[in-house]
């Protein structure tokens, strides 16, 4: 497993649903972060069709990021991804992959390299059409209301007026993060933002999410 200071990115995917109805939602944390990113990298970047998806290419340390977002609906997200690295000759180690995470916290957003899919049926997709577990991620934390089993409503609907100004904030951080990963690495990613916590407090923030 490549390690995160060797980690060098060639395409950062984010998660999400296409159309109106979705964009909002907590599911479409992935596609937020990239839009953010797109807005604080330097130069001009215009979005365009590809197969399965829409492209944002940017300019980094004299190279180029390709910022992509499957429009597939998130079970096929795969396709896209593994389609794009095929064609651009990105391997595993090459991506990183932008999603929601139940499992966090709103409020944080966590890096990690490997692991498995906890459910989420883009992770699934992706893992599934690359054939390998064994690339970064960055999971926005949209967490988990102790009061709603419905998992599939939950990450399908929108944030409350609250939550909202909250999760503004974390999409800003993850673009952040992600800018700083490009320039200085993976694990001073990791290490710098692994541990922040916008809100309250951790303890108030778990009587209404785990």
């Amino acid at each position: 497993m490549v390690s995160g200071e060797e980690q060098r990115f060639h395409l950062v995917a984010g998660l999400g649903n296409p159309g109106r109805e979705y964009s909002n939602t907590r599911h479409n944390a992935g596609f937020m972060a990239v839009d953010a990113l797109a807005g604080i990298m330097s130069g001009k970047s215009e979005e365009k069709e590809i197969h399965g998806g829409l492209l944002r290419q940017i300019r980094c340390r004299g190279g180029i990021i390709s910022l992509v977002k499957p429009v597939t609906y998130m079970n096929l997200s795969g396709m896209t991804v593994s389609s794009f690295m095929r064609k651009k000759g990105i391997d595993a180690k090459g991506l990183l992959l932008v999603y929601d995470d139940m499992d966090i916290a709103l409020g944080r957003i966590r890096f990690c390299i490997g692991g498995g899919t906890a459910g989420h049926k883009g992770v699934d997709s992706v893992i599934k059409e690359l054939g390998t577990a064994d690339f970064a991620r960055l999971r926005i934390g949209i967490g988990r209301k102790n009061d709603n089993p419905d998992k599939s409503g939950y990450v399908l609907s929108e944030f409350n007026k609250c939550e909202k100004e909250l999760f503004s904030k974390v999409i800003d951080m993850a673009a952040e993060a992600v800018k700083l990963s490009f320039y200085r690495g993976l694990q001073k990613a990791m290490n710098e933002y692994n541990g922040r916590f916008l809100g309250e407090s951790a303890d108030d923030n778990k009587t209404n999410i785990v």
